[in-house]
């Protein structure tokens, strides 16, 4: 079969956006608060991903209402990288096709999440650098992200869990004589017991962390599901042969995945491999 320039281009940005999330989701699961390398990986993953899969259904929509048009580059531009943007555009556009079910309120975690990703990718990912030649007064992304995963957490864990780490936590610090003050992950001073409690906890929801983003992910896997086939539909009626869209929603079959799967998983790179001549 032959492809057109526009099937290869979209089958490209899929695996782009495909393997950009599962890179994050992988990343994720391996993040280290005492390793900040780690959580930088993790967040730009995302942040690339998101942006990705989100245009990409904006694109198919586009194509879809300007008779199977690409839009210029001028249209793209003006559409922005911010994620919150993107997200609550595709939540109006999904409204046409029936598809208004999974959208998460403003103000909810899921969208403190997006709000954090945006500002990430807009300017916080150079926080470092900044500081060093211009000391802006931005805040600190992984102090802001340690705490949007302790609400995760939070929300993920039960309270007897919860104290039991505490408690073991308590122990592990009496045992060794770890009985004062550091700067922990949330960028203040607490105390040792404390920090150890806070490590522990975030380091056992870290699969939890992924689920939130497969929850955000979900109602762009149905939308990009229904508007490809609705462009098939629109090609075979103009007599096209070859689809000039791929199935895009085949690039992201983890949308699918439920929560204790997602939760447990810790390989993602090599769990979904799409392969092929495109």
């Amino acid at each position: 079969m032959i492809y057109s320039h526009s099937f290869r281009m979209l089958a490209q940005e899929g695996h782009l956006a495909s393997t950009s999330l599962l890179g994050g989701f992988e990343s994720l699961n391996k993040v280290n608060y005492d390793q900040p390398g780690t959580v930088y990986s993790a967040l730009f993953q995302m942040t690339i991903g998101l942006e990705r899969i989100m245009k990409i259904a904006w694109i198919l929509n586009f194509r879809l209402r300007h008779d199977l048009q690409n839009p210029s580059d001028a249209q793209l531009r003006q559409l922005g990288h911010s994620v919150t943007d993107l997200y609550r555009a595709l939540e109006g556009i999904s409204g046409t096709y029936d598809i208004g079910d999974g959208w998460f309120e403003p103000k909810s975690l899921h969208d403190d999440v997006l709000a954090f990703m945006a500002e990430y990718a807009k300017g916080s990912r150079y926080y470092n650098i900044d500081q060093l030649v211009a000391g802006r007064p931005n805040p600190d992304p992984l102090v802001r992200w340690f705490n949007l995963h302790l609400r995760i957490a939070d929300d993920a864990l039960s309270h007897s869990k919860r104290e039991g780490i505490m408690d073991r936590a308590r122990l592990h610090c009496e045992r060794l004589g770890l009985l004062g003050w550091e700067t922990g992950p949330r960028g203040q001073y607490d105390l040792t017991i404390d920090v150890t409690y806070q490590l522990e906890v975030t380091r056992q929801t870290r699969g939890h962390c992924v689920w939130i983003f497969i929850e955000l992910l979900r109602p762009i896997y149905f939308l990009i599901e229904r508007l490809v086939r609705e462009l098939h539909e629109l090609e075979q009626a103009k007599g096209i042969g070859n689809p000039d869209v791929p199935y895009m929603y085949e690039f992201f079959p983890f949308c699918l995945g439920d929560r204790q799967t997602v939760v447990r998983r810790k390989a993602w790179t090599t769990l979904f491999v799409i392969s092929g001549r495109v």
